[in-house]
């Protein structure tokens, strides 16, 4: 199964204008919807907004969009990793704004979660990026068993066991539900 690489497309919406492009971080977070514009991992997993940085989609070090530092339309929520490999790289018809549809023509993300390129644009972002990385796949499979433990629990508080022994299994399974929860807790806090 092939999907798209962003659970919900990322699309800019504020309006406002700064002096500064640092003071749109609560912004253009929530317009990415708390995640990297360009590989989609969440980013309490990397310390939230705190861990998170703010791409030049056109790098503003190239002369010719110095007048795009302080643009809003120029800025991605990104990841520490996506946002150091792309760093100061422009290549025309390389890069693709992934608020863009386009962006979904050139990757993609399969059904295990590792993130693959559908054409040599794609192959070019994919190596530039370093989307190939292991850890893509490894935090999606995260949140994909969080949201899958989620559905399981509330189908089975409304399942009802006559039996004793089903009843204590279930209230297992919840009781160490709850104990990786916590771990999870510490960990999201932690970072």
């Amino acid at each position: 199964m092939v999907s798209k690489v962003h659970k919900q497309k990322p699309k800019r919406k504020c309006t406002k204008t700064y002096a500064n492009y640092t003071s749109f971080k609560p912004y253009i977070r929530e317009d990415f919807n708390k995640r990297c514009g360009y590989c989609d991992d969440l980013d309490l997993f990397h310390g939230g907004v705190r861990g998170y940085q703010i791409d030049h989609f056109r790098p503003h070090s190239i002369a010719k969009f110095t007048h795009l530092k302080e643009a809003y339309s120029n800025l991605i929520y990104s990841c520490p990793f996506c946002n150091r490999a792309k760093w100061h790289k422009w290549k025309e018809n390389g890069f693709i704004d992934p608020c863009e549809n386009l962006y979904d023509e050139h990757l993609a993300r399969c059904g295990n979660g590792k993130l693959k390129y559908k054409s040599l644009r794609g192959k070019y972002i994919y190596e530039n990026l370093n989307l190939y990385l292991q850890r893509h796949e490894v935090l999606w499979s995260i949140e994909r068993i969080q949201e899958q433990k989620k559905e399981l629990k509330t189908y089975l508080k409304k399942l009802d066991f006559k039996s004793d022994k089903y009843k204590e299994i279930i209230n297992q399974f919840i009781i160490y539900d709850d104990e990786i929860e916590k771990y999870y807790g510490i960990y999201y806090s932690e970072i």
